[in-house]
Formats: structure tokens, C-alpha cells, sequence
């Protein structure tokens, strides 16, 4: 993997894509836009107080302070008149931003969760095939940590920029839809409170008023260029943490391997060199913000500061301001720096926030082709006859899986599955589930088509074990009930007596309530002795084996086809089998080679006469030492 590669690519979304974005997702936030507008409302009435309280400031100078005319209580009086009022105003705005943040914490929450809920509830009707495109942990990332602020939001000062890239956890984390109900009032605070600002210093000098919009626009344009290679930087930066967390995480999991082919040594030369990496690319970010915040933005502010301090000295000093004024423009400028440099890191925020926003939402837009049609019916009870009618099927245009393949399974009919990787056999069974459509053809279950079928009435009268069962943390008893948690008492007794369960949870102590995944590991054969418990408890009509013996060894596989063949009277069996031996009882055997049927017949009649199967039969009984 190339530098370039690891560091990744700076996520950039155009404006057209943003604005759909904000669009798509505020579904989610017009539920509670009462309480974003009733912010917003908030927020007319808080800024202006907490701005007018430190206008007052001039009055308590000129008319208390300064004024020698007055005796000292008449002085007092003033001051405690102007303070009391001061105090009000900033009670008052503090108590409405208190409410205002009440309300955005509120809005972002419930809102970011019914994302969350729409998100899982939707990732579940999708295709296997949209799913298998993307790892694993991609579609957890996105069901995570895209869902919550991938940024701090702070509220003031230099704090603002660092907040944007720390790592820190922030108590108030407003989540995915933070953007609406933090970002977006935020926003309109920060512009709010610089015109507040500037109309106030218009009231001492209107120079400083238009002196102060002027250095807005520079401020402004220079502060978003450096934080734009900033966060070029961060994106590096988190490239690489997560290529050093990657390494870290394939050498505990492989670390078996590492230890048998002696290449620990090696393993930790590349950890060394991925950290040392990541701790370049950390330099290299608190670089950046150094520069930015304590060179740029501190420069620019001290300029624009320094300039209106000896503006306004210069007007005292001619007569035509006083000392009340010259305090009030240090107050206001310096108030009116905290709006200005959060204006650029709340558009440097949105723009953090429209990226996952664009990931989670890319998902959600995906089309669900695992819903349930229009009118689709719960199926009766079925005898377990199952029909495939010229059924095709593709994974890419272009490269066919399965070609007009056709088959009857007849109710309690043990039919097995055979040929070569690609052949097409796991997608029949895929097909049957459900898990995909065919693109032309018929499946049915005792005449029901499977698209005008319920999904989950269809599942509930199938079970499948696939090549490795999926243990669960919780008890051999429990991970049994996965199949069917409310299954009638004689049902889970006769699944566990069946699949053998019992052979192995009868010798363990706390039998079948012994915790799995905590100090206790299983063999292959008792994971899929489980895998066919948890099937059979489902009490199901077909019952599909994926590979079900492919991984465990000859002596563990007779004991689990015996478990099988115990079976064959009371339901549908289809078994997908690579190894041939786990289908050589079936009643009858389908040999399926680049997606067609090209051999049907038990395994007496196929190894008799020559074709794919004989061929693939003395194949592995010559591997097996029984040619």
C-alpha cells in the first residue's frame, strides 16, 4: 500500500451534493423543528442582552466613574443602578442559552437516534449483495461512529479549531444531527452577535462599526484557507492512526501465524514504522494549528485590535471620545473576536459534519430489495416442496451465475447439491432464502411464488446451517434458542437430542447452561452440532445445509451426517456439499457446473456412468486413499 493510498483523499463534497444532503436528512429533524425554531427564537433575544450588558460598561465609566461633579453616593447609586442592570441582561441571557442548548441537545439526540433506528432497520432489507461489496467494519463504522459529531463544538475562543481535531470525548455531543440543531443556530449566533456588535460600536463611533465589518472579510478568507490545510492534515493523520490500528489489529488476530512462521520480528518492524509514521503526520497537525491559531489568527486579531485602541486613544485624546468609550470598543472587539473565529470553524464543522452525513445517507438511499412486495400473503403451512422454473441469476451484468436452471423437490425428499467453486450451488439456496432475486424464472414453496410470500412467514418455515455456525456470547442453552427464543419446551428438547447436542453438554459441569466465549471454547463439530439444534428447533419444513461438514474433520463430519440422516423422514432436506462423501446418502444427487444441470441421479447411478460427478468422486476418493 502506497503513501498516498494510506493517507487517503480529503473528503470534498460539492455544493449541490451538500445542499442534498441537508435535504435528505432534515426528514429526520422536521419531528422536533419546533424546538430548533424555538432556539432560534432564544437566540434573537439572548445575544442582544449579553451585548448590551457589556455596552453598559461606557455608562457606568462617563456617568459614575468619571463623573467628579457628583458626590461619592450619587456615584454609587449610579454604578449599582448600571451593574444591577448589567446583571439582569446577563442572568437573563445566560438563562435563555441554557434553554437554547436544552433544546439543540434535545432535538440532536432524538432525532441523531431515529437516523440510528432507520439506519439498522434499513440495512437489514438491503441486498446481500450491496453488503458484501463493503467490509464489515465499513457498514459498523457507518452505523457508529458516523452517527455521532465527529468533531467537538465548541464555544469560544482559540478553543474553537482545537476542539475540531481533539479526540477528547465532549459531554455534549449533539451526534450526526448536531448539524441542524447545533452547527446551524451556531451559525446564526455567531453572524447575530457580529452585527450586534457592529451596530453597537456604531453607536460610539460609526468607524469602528464599518472598520469592524471590513476585517470580517480577510479575517475570514485567510482563517478558512489555514484551516483548510488543517484539515487536509487531520485527514492524513486519522488515515494513518487507522492504518497503525489496522496492523495492530491483523497482528493479534493472526498472531498464531506470526509465531509459527517466525515473523513477529518483521510484524513488529511494520508497527514501529506505521506509528512512527502516525506520529509524524500528529507533529505535523499541531504544526499546523500552531501556525494557524497562534501565528495567522493571532496576528491578524492583534493588527485589527491594535489599530482601534490607537484609534479611539487618538479620539480621546482630541476631545471627541471619552475613557467610557475607549473600555466599551476593547470590550466589543474582543467580544466580537470569539463570533468571528467560530464563524470559520463552524463552516470548517458543517462541512466535517456533511461527510459521514454523505456516507450514512448512501446507504439509506440504497434501494431495499429485500421488502415485501405490494400485497404479499403470510404462506400456510407447507409439505416442503420446493421448485426452481428456468431461474436465472447474475451478481455482475454480464457474467451469469445460474442459466434457466430448473429443479422439483419433492416434500421429504433428501436432494443434495454438487460441483465446482462457482458452479452456482450457494446461490440457489440464496435464491430460495430470499437473500437475492432471480433475475427471470420462478421459485416456489407448494405453488407459492417466493416474491408474493412475507419474508419473515417464508423464513419461519425454513432453517439453514451454514459451513461455520456463529456462536453467540451466552450459553450452549441460549445460542440453541437463537433459532427460535420462544420455541415450545418438547421442540428444544427434541432439537438438542437430535443434533447431538446433548453427547457433548452432558459432560461439560454446568452442562447446557456452560458460558461460551468466556474461558470455554468448542470444537468445530459441536459449533455445528449447535448450528443444526438451532435449526431444528425452528421446527422447520426445508431445511438447507450450506457446506455444513465442509470444515471439520472425517471422524467429527460421520458423527454430524449421522445427525443428518437421523433426519430424512421428518423433512426437507437440500445439502450443498463440496466433499462428496457428505451427499453420497442423498436420494438423489443435482451436479450443477457453470450454473446449469448437468448430471441428476443417486450416487450409485452418477458414479456408474461417466460425467462431472464420477470424475470429481475418484478425484477425491484417490485423495481420500480409497482408490
Amino acid at each position: 500500500m502506497n503513501a498516498r493510498t494510506i493517507d487517503g483523499d480529503d473528503p470534498h463534497l460539492p455544493l449541490r451534493d451538500a445542499v442534498r444532503t441537508l435535504r435528505r436528512f432534515w426528514r429526520f429533524a422536521r419531528p422536533y423543528r419546533g424546538k430548533l425554531f424555538l432556539s432560534l427564537a432564544l437566540l434573537l433575544f439572548s445575544v442582544p442582552l449579553a451585548a448590551f450588558a457589556v455596552f453598559l460598561t461606557r455608562d457606568v465609566t462617563n456617568q459614575a466613574l468619571l463623573a467628579t461633579n457628583l458626590t461619592v453616593e450619587e456615584r454609587w447609586g449610579t454604578v449599582l443602578r448600571i451593574v444591577g442592570l448589567q446583571a439582569i441582561f446577563w442572568f437573563s441571557s445566560a438563562v435563555l442559552s441554557t434553554w437554547r442548548e436544552v433544546l439543540e441537545w434535545y432535538g440532536s439526540m432524538r432525532s441523531t437516534f431515529d437516523v440510528r433506528i432507520a439506519f439498522y432497520r434499513h440495512l437489514h432489507r438491503l441486498p446481500l449483495g450491496f453488503l458484501s461489496r463493503r467490509t464489515p467494519g465499513e457498514h459498523l463504522f457507518r452505523a457508529t461512529t458516523d452517527m455521532v459529531s465527529m468533531f467537538r463544538p465548541a464555544v469560544g475562543g482559540q478553543e474553537v479549531a482545537v476542539a475540531f481535531y481533539s479526540n477528547d470525548v465532549d459531554p455534549y455531543d449533539p451526534g450526526l444531527m448536531g448539524m441542524f440543531f447545533r452547527s446551524a443556530p451556531l451559525l446564526v449566533e455567531t453572524v447575530y452577535a457580529l452585527l450586534w456588535g457592529a451596530v453597537l460600536l456604531f453607536l460610539i463611533d460609526p468607524v469602528l462599526s464599518v472598520a469592524l465589518i471590513a476585517y470580517v472579510v480577510p479575517f475570514a478568507l485567510v482563517s478558512h484557507y489555514m484551516f483548510g490545510r488543517v484539515r487536509r492534515t487531520a485527514f492524513r493523520f486519522k488515515a494513518r492512526t487507522e492504518f497503525e490500528t489496522g496492523v495492530l489489529r491483523d497482528s493479534i488476530a493472526g498472531l498464531r501465524t506470526l509465531k509459527a512462521f517466525g515473523r513477529v520480528r518483521r510484524q513488529l518492524v511494520r508497527f514501529h514504522s506505521a506509528a512512527a509514521n502516525t506520529r509524524r503526520k500528529g507533529v505535523g497537525l499541531v504544526g499546523d494549528l500552531v501556525i494557524t491559531q497562534n501565528v495567522v489568527q493571532a496576528g491578524l486579531r492583534w493588527v485589527f485590535a491594535g489599530s482601534i485602541y490607537v484609534y479611539v486613544a487618538l479620539r480621546i485624546l482630541e476631545g471627541r471620545a471619552t475613557i467610557g468609550d475607549w473600555l466599551a470598543t476593547f470590550l466589543l472587539v474582543e467580544a466580537a473576536q470569539i463570533p468571528l473565529e467560530r464563524l470559520v470553524g463552524i463552516f470548517q464543522l458543517l462541512r466535517m459534519q456533511l461527510v459521514p452525513a454523505q456516507r450514512v445517507l448512501e446507504t439509506l438511499e440504497a434501494p431495499a430489495t429485500l421488502e415485501d412486495k405490494p400485497g404479499a400473503v403470510e404462506i400456510p403451512p407447507i409439505s416442503g416442496a420446493l421448485q426452481f422454473s428456468n431461474v436465472a441469476f447474475s451478481y455482475e451484468p454480464g457474467r451469469p451465475v445460474l442459466k434457466n436452471l430448473s429443479l422439483d423437490i419433492a416434500p421429504g425428499e433428501y436432494v443434495g447439491i454438487v460441483g465446482p467453486s462457482g458452479a452456482g450451488k450457494s446461490s440457489m439456496i440464496a435464491l430460495a432464502l430470499r437473500l437475492f432475486r432471480a433475475e427471470s424464472g420462478s421459485i416456489r414453496y407448494d405453488g407459492h411464488e417466493v416474491n408474493d410470500i412475507k419474508l419473515q412467514s417464508l423464513l419461519e418455515k425454513t432453517a439453514t446451517v451454514p459451513q461455520l455456525t456463529t456462536i453467540y456470547s451466552g450459553t450452549i442453552l441460549e445460542n440453541v434458542m437463537f433459532g427460535d427464543p420462544w420455541a415450545r419446551p418438547e421442540s428444544l428438547s427434541l432439537a438438542i437430542e437430535q443434533s447431538g447436542v446433548s453427547l457433548f453438554a452432558d459432560r461439560l459441569p454446568q452442562g447446557l447452561n456452560t458460558e461460551l466465549g468466556e474461558g470455554h471454547s468448542i470444537s468445530g463439530g459441536e459449533r455445528q452440532r449447535i448450528g443444526i439444534a438451532r435449526a431444528l428447533v425452528r421446527e422447520p419444513r426445508i431445511l438447507f445445509l450450506d457446506e455444513a461438514t465442509a470444515s471439520l474433520d472425517p471422524t467429527t463430519e460421520d458423527g454430524v451426517l449421522r445427525s443428518i440422516e437421523a433426519l430424512r423422514s421428518q423433512l426437507t432436506i437440500v445439502s450443498i456439499a463440496h466433499r462428496l462423501k457428505a451427499v453420497a446418502g442423498c436420494d438423489r444427487i443435482v451436479v450443477l457446473d457453470a450454473g446449469e444441470i448437468v448430471q441428476i441421479g443417486s450416487h450409485e447411478e452418477l458414479v456408474a456412468v461417466p460425467g462431472l460427478y464420477r470424475d470429481l468422486w475418484r478425484e477425491q476418493a484417490y485423495g481420500m486413499g480409497l482408490a
